[in-house]
């Protein structure tokens, strides 16, 4: 009887860990498309980044030459 009774609960927890993981799975939610999204924008972010710093140095390099030859 107790052999019985320990293989009945053994079932049992099967069947529920069972249906806490397909539970869980029906849950989950395809994140690639928000993925790929966060990826364009940090590519883009960049890219901003680095025609911001491209540009900082052209005004720095103009204003440069443009003292260099005003004090001549």
């Amino acid at each position: 009887m107790i052999k019985l009774k320990s293989k009945f609960l053994g079932t049992k927890v099967g069947f529920a860990l069972a249906a806490g993981f397909t539970g869980a799975m029906a849950q989950a939610a395809d994140h690639s498309v928000a993925i790929g999204a966060a990826g364009t924008d940090g590519e883009t972010n960049t890219g901003a980044a680095v025609l911001v710093v491209l540009g900082i140095a052209a005004v720095v390099t103009g204003v440069g030459i443009v003292i260099k030859l005003l004090s001549r």
